[in-house]
């Protein structure tokens, strides 16, 4: 791999770490102040519908210069969105809404360039190697985190530890625009496509936004929902901090494993395995939500997940170099994105309804069961990319 390409392992590795300091511990930070999960389904549901209109913006910022500078804005806003929870403190819960926006320009910002920059540092050659380190490095990255935010907030009373943990994480984002600066890379000097943002373009690419939706329809809910359940049932931030260590731990060893056993050959069957675990991880959970199911979650989940994922990264890569439109790799990720976000966005939406109609832990339990096909569906999408896979 090139120069470029170690640097934004070390990127994304740091930038995990601050988020798994964080980003577990804010919906919670949010819940202990609320102990509404409308209100906390709802600042989700504005970071899923402001960061797609953000990539938007962090395209025309890409095009005109390159993504290294969307990047370093999106870092920038990461720090000024933790800066301003630290200055509101416990009064967070009025602008929750206002910190969506926030979050979610932030991922816009962010997540763009670093899509656009791994297919740039990277070929078809050692992509699945790239996506299998920087899942195994970022994993490492998460294991620490959740564990290190949860001691220093069960150190501490009231909401002093959350405040010493968002500085941290604050502090991070900052050292990580300093280490963008080593970052090389041509300026783009074009326009945006509109269209090919907002485009069908190719029949591989239909496929590739079909998985995308299905995988985004179930992430978003899972992500915050899991964490909401797991507070609620372990009562303590530390262990909660555990329980994410463990999946943690569980999903670097599974990223290091897929990126050593699986060749392209056996893609169609990672992608198998990461189906259906990820179907039967959630069934616990529905039989009854306890200390026990929820350790089963996130230890099946967290195992069979990289299968699917890393095949789901490396062939929408793939299928960018196959059409041979690398000058056009930011509007195909704007165009994902809208995609991915659509569905988390209509993921969430359902779930606000549910709940403002039932009222009933039973009635969440019936729609995990909706969400628990998501992957089926997905992958069932992804595995017909034959010649892409092969």
């Amino acid at each position: 791999m090139c120069r470029n390409a170690k640097v934004l392992l070390v990127t994304s590795s740091l930038f995990a770490f601050s988020m798994g300091l964080s980003s577990i511990f804010i919906n919670v930070f949010f819940w202990r102040e609320t102990n509404n999960l409308i209100v906390i389904a709802l600042y989700n549901l504005i970071i899923n519908l402001t960061t797609p209109i953000t990539f938007v913006f962090a395209g025309i910022l890409s095009k005109k210069k390159n993504g290294i500078w969307s990047l370093r804005l999106g870092l920038l806003i990461y720090a000024l969105f933790f800066a301003l929870i630290l200055y509101i403190g416990n009064k967070g819960t009025i602008y929750i809404y206002s910190l969506g926006i926030i979050s979610g320009m932030a991922a816009g910002f962010y997540w763009l360039p670093f899509n656009v920059l791994c297919c740039d540092f990277t070929s078809i050659n050692n992509r699945d190697t790239f996506n299998g380190l920087n899942g195994g490095f970022s994993g490492l990255a998460a294991i620490i985190g959740p564990i290190t935010a949860a001691v220093i907030i069960n150190g501490f009373k009231g909401l002093a530890g959350y405040r010493i943990v968002f500085t941290i994480t604050c502090v991070i984002f900052i050292l990580l625009v300093l280490i963008s600066a080593v970052f090389k890379c041509n300026d783009y000097s074009d326009k945006l496509d509109y269209k090919r943002a907002f485009g069908g373009n190719n029949e591989n690419w239909r496929i590739i936004r079909k998985s995308t939706f299905f995988r985004g329809l179930r992430d978003s809910v899972m992500m915050f929902l899991i964490n909401i359940l797991a507070i609620e049932v372990f009562k303590r931030e530390l262990t909660l901090g555990i329980f994410a260590l463990v999946a943690s731990l569980i999903t670097s060893f599974s990223y290091v494993l897929v990126q050593k056993i699986i060749k392209p050959p056996h893609r169609r069957l990672a992608i198998l395995i990461g189906i259906i675990g990820s179907f039967l991880a959630v069934w616990p959970l529905i039989i009854n939500i306890k200390y026990s199911t929820l350790f089963m979650y996130a230890i099946i989940e967290a195992f069979c997940l990289p299968f699917f994922l890393i095949q789901l990264s490396s062939a929408t890569f793939n299928v960018i170099d196959s059409a041979k439109e690398e000058n056009s790799r930011i509007e195909y990720m704007i165009n994902r994105d809208i995609v991915l976000n659509g569905g988390r966005a209509i993921s969430v939406s359902i779930l606000i309804v549910i709940i403002l109609i039932f009222k009933d832990i039973s009635a969440i339990k019936a729609y995990l069961i909706f969400l628990s096909f998501s992957p089926l569906i997905s992958g069932y999408f992804l595995r017909k990319l034959k010649n892409i896979l092969s």
